[in-house]
């Protein structure tokens, strides 16, 4: 009977022992649960563009690719030149190879300049298509005042077009940098939105330039 007692005792502090010592594991994030991660988008209102005439073109937006340095949805930073970094727990919503094209498809669909805009991925017929890479996007540090930073490679290609070498309308680089309010990942997201809203303008005029003095 004693010897059941004193075998009960020492697995039952056994028990509570390991269960401490989960729990502590747990709080100290060592194999345990995750530190919490923070998840950051774009947010702006599309541009406008008033009194512009629309044109008789159907856009379909391809699949955008990114850079090796910024294809992750982990937010990337710069405080020396030959070097980079991301934080540990900010990300972006998703890759800027998805956030990116997301935006610009929303603002060629509201600008109303065009008889319609469809996502690559409806299967429906186009007489023009989209794509790009996002070549840079990221916080430099390396100044006094941080910075976010946005270039993008844009190509217009027109669908029907049966000469490879009258297919593409044009390819341009187009690039940004916007002042952060502070120091931190919630005012990089703030700037970069600004730089978005600005690029984005600049890409659906050229656009619609491009199609207009080709009707």
């Amino acid at each position: 009977m004693k010897i059941f007692r004193r075998t009960f005792y020492t697995l039952s502090c056994a028990s509570l022992i390991g269960g401490l010592v989960f729990s502590l594991a747990g709080c100290m994030g060592f194999g345990g649960t995750a530190s919490k991660v923070d998840y950051y988008t774009l947010e702006y209102v599309s541009p406008k563009f008033a009194e512009i005439k629309a044109v008789n073109s159907i856009i379909k937006m391809e699949r955008f690719q990114a850079s090796p340095l910024y294809n992750s949805e982990k937010i990337s930073y710069r405080k020396n030149n030959f070097q980079t970094d991301t934080y540990s727990n900010k990300r972006w919503e998703t890759n800027p190879a998805q956030l990116v094209p997301y935006f610009l498809f929303r603002d060629i669909k509201q600008s109303g300049l065009f008889k319609a805009v469809f996502n690559h991925d409806t299967g429906f017929v186009a007489t023009h298509s989209i794509s790009g890479t996002v070549d840079e996007f990221f916080e430099d540090d390396r100044g006094k005042i941080w910075e976010a930073v946005l270039s993008l490679d844009i190509i217009l290609m027109a669908e029907n077009e049966p000469d490879l070498n009258k297919r593409v309308l044009f390819q341009k680089r187009y690039s940004t940098r916007k002042e952060c309010a502070e120091k931190n990942p919630g005012a990089l997201a703030e700037a970069m939105s600004k730089a978005m809203s600005e690029l984005s303008a600049q890409i659906i005029t050229d656009i619609h330039k491009t199609l207009a003095d080709k009707m």
